[in-house]
């Protein structure tokens, strides 16, 4: 079985959602009109648009997706942390809990509301000129959970030639430390003995840590699941990765040297996005208040665990600090069968994706796909037995049975699983050559990797072509074997160092079109200018720098896609060289099939919501539809009584009464913010966009839906 991943990516439909739940409204006789223009987007796709950005939509029925009065907020440079550590917004109290580490001018700050008045205190934050961004403190999860545990032949070693790697390097020679970001180590193990390293439990909230204190010293893990079997996760990621080996017990980590820094960030329920962002910061011997710091900081990290959405600003400037370092991110693509493109932080820039294969080496059924993989590696399948050993094809790493109270080992299977065959291939290869860049890492697995066929990449979802799955399986004995003989190449020029990061990392564009993305550097003491180029580019694909030799802290590339450009998924290579080093990040791109046709808004139903606190009024509510093919048309409402309205439009363009992806849909904003208006107004125009996320589109406020759906009849 599967974690699901918590959705935080924000979309119109949640954003409507949140005003419904978060506004008032009033009602009084009389009647008055509304007009504007409707039109179809220019954007390919709803998560494009630019209102994305700031309201944010009501967590996923079932669970929470960020906890409720804590927000991380970063400030305009040059203002002082320490004058902001307390503010008042909107008649809220919010008080500085600690600085984030890794981001700078950035704190963790926590206010006495609930979910609702948390995205109410994001609308003020975010209309203060002092702040750079705000975003809630989300909850992030690990992406596999265990089945039966078992003891078994580990198969998924032999699929990436990995008996023949330890023929070359075995992992002893320089041993690597390795930090595991996730659920903390069963220290006692007996496949751990000599393994590990002084770790660090960074989850504040006592309930979610499930060992009665806060943070402390002691990362061990007592279960993450209270009262049931814990899935110790951490402790299966660990043993991968460097479980004892050849010592006559249990199984064999990839790599026989490597030591294990175990970071504890999840607990029940999973673990907050600034817990583990300090977690990771400090598994890199980044400082962190109130914390000792790290001894033994990792030169490699491994994160198993996120969550749904775009890269957080938060997230990418950490990962930023850490690569800074010279440490090598490893992260799971995610297990939804989707684009990872749309899943963090496999979308962030400088960390390499990793998705999951099966025992035949195809892709596994739930691992995520597309561009943004950088590679694949074994994560099983527990619902196959294909080598007919009749045990499940997942993959085999320490765990404890909570029944008997004894320590085991267990099947799972996940990118989650996935992740550390990549994380502890890559310390085979820093044990051989120490000075191993996470660029030479990447580009060497990526080099010596096996190609998926479309077939294989497909697997047992839709259809998919090789470029999907990366640069294919990797293959431990011939990245070793390209390693050479480990003799370290010179050493960089001094100078500093600096990190590329792309706003956004993943587009739509149609035939025809062109889009332009922001390249963000980071410099740290690097004052060199930097090179621009572009790789991978699908024919008919052209790029443009502004400017091609980059001097400060940002640029931009527009992308200029010909009518003749082939549909498809596209990944995408920005390198930006100067200064005797070389840094690369990854744009996801989509052309949009050419010889669509193009909808219009014929059968959009545009919506006047009167607003009465959680639904529309049924009475005082109007809804009107459009029926003519055009893409741009204007619409009226005539004698609306006086009050207060919430505009929508939605095209029902399957026709089924639901909303869902493929549908287009758009509300009525002021300056990026969804607002109530009152009656009358003749500038009320507006556009409808195109609905790709179906998960997050079916989190529309179940009143505003049944409304439309009643209305489509």
């Amino acid at each position: 079985m599967q974690m699901h991943w918590i959705n935080r990516q924000v979309i119109l439909a949640g954003a409507a959602a949140f005003l419904l739940a978060a506004c008032g409204g009033g009602s009084s006789p009389g009647s008055a009109s509304f007009s504007g223009t409707l039109s179809l987007g220019r954007s390919a796709a709803l998560a494009s648009l630019p209102i994305l950005e700031v309201p944010l939509g009501l967590p996923p029925a079932g669970g929470t997706s960020f906890v409720p009065g804590e927000v991380i907020i970063k400030f305009r440079p040059g203002l002082s942390l320490q004058s902001v550590q307390s503010l008042r917004v909107g008649g809220v109290s919010v008080q500085q809990v600690r600085p984030l580490a890794g981001v700078q001018a950035a704190s963790l700050y926590r206010a006495d509301v609930d979910e609702s008045g948390t995205l109410e205190l994001l609308r003020g934050l975010r209309s203060r000129s002092d702040v750079l961004w705000a975003e809630p403190n989300y909850i992030w999860k690990a992406l596999a959970t265990p089945n039966d545990p078992a003891y078994v032949d580990q198969w998924h070693y032999p699929a990436i030639n990995l008996p023949q790697a330890w023929d070359i390097e075995k992992g002893t020679t320089n041993p690597v430390t390795v930090a595991v970001v996730d659920t903390g180590i069963l220290s006692q193990h007996p496949d751990f003995e000599g393994r590990l390293l002084p770790g660090y439990d960074f989850i504040t909230n006592p309930q979610v840590g499930v060992d009665g204190n806060g943070r402390d010293n002691n990362p061990e893990d007592p279960g993450d699941e209270p009262g049931g079997q814990g899935s110790y996760h951490g402790s299966h990621v660990a043993g991968t990765i460097a479980a004892a080996t050849n010592n006559n017990r249990g199984v064999a980590g990839v790599s026989w040297g490597a030591r294990i820094v175990p970071i504890r960030v999840l607990g029940a329920g999973g673990g907050t996005m600034a817990d583990i962002l300090d977690g990771t910061a400090w598994a890199a011997g980044i400082s962190i208040q109130g914390v000792p710091a790290n001894p033994n900081p990792a030169q490699i990290l491994n994160l198993s665990l996120g969550g749904q959405g775009t890269c957080s600003p938060a997230a990418q400037e950490v990962f930023d600090a850490v690569t800074a370092r010279g440490a090598i991110v490893v992260v799971a693509a995610g297990n939804s069968n989707r684009n990872a493109a749309e899943f963090t932080p496999a979308n962030c820039s400088g960390v390499i994706t990793v998705g999951a294969t099966d025992f035949q080496n195809h892709r596994a059924p739930y691992s995520n796909y597309g561009p943004r993989i950088d590679v694949m590696a074994p994560g099983g399948d527990t619902r196959a037995d294909l080598n007919n050993d009749t045990y499940p094809d997942g993959v085999l790493s320490p765990v404890r049975d909570d029944q008997n109270s004894e320590f085991a080992y267990a099947f799972y299977q996940g990118t989650s699983m996935a992740a550390p065959h990549v994380a502890g291939v890559i310390a085979l290869m820093k044990s051989r050559r120490p000075a191993l860049s996470g660029t030479e890492a990447l580009a060497l697995l990526q080099q010596t990797a096996r190609p998926l066929s479309p077939t294989a990449c497909t697997g047992k979802g839709p259809a998919q072509t090789s470029r999907d799955c990366g640069a294919g399986l990797i293959d431990a004995a011939a990245a070793l074997q390209a390693l050479g003989n480990g003799n370290n190449p010179p050493p960089p020029p001094p100078g500093g160092d600096f990190s590329l990061s792309l706003t956004p990392n993943s587009l739509s564009v149609r035939p025809g079109s062109s889009s332009t993305i922001t390249l963000n550097f980071t410099r740290t003491n690097f004052t060199h200018p930097l090179t621009l180029s572009l790789s991978g580019a699908p024919s008919g694909v052209s790029g443009t720098f502004n400017p091609a030799t980059v001097s400060d802290s940002s640029a931009s590339l527009t992308l200029n896609v010909a009518g003749s450009a082939v549909a498809g998924n596209y990944g995408l290579t920005i390198t930006a060289s100067g200064g005797g080093k070389t840094r690369t990040a990854t744009l996801s791109l989509q052309i949009a099939n050419a010889n669509a046709t193009r909808p219009s808004l014929n059968g959009t139903l545009v919506l006047a919501c009167y607003y009465l606190g959680n639904d529309c009024d049924q009475i005082r509510s109007r809804v009107i539809a459009i029926q003519s093919n055009v893409s741009s048309t204007t619409y009226r409402f005539r004698d609306l009584e006086a009050g207060r309205y919430l505009l929508l439009a939605w095209k029902d363009s399957n026709q089924n009464e639901e909303l869902d992806s493929g549908d287009w849909l758009g509300v009525y904003t002021e300056n990026g913010d969804l607002v109530l208006v009152e009656p009358p107004r003749s500038d009320l125009s507006f556009s409808v966009e195109l609905v790709q996320d179906l998960g997050a589109a079916q989190r529309v406020s179940p009143q505003v839906l049944r409304f439309f759906e009643r209305a489509s009849r």
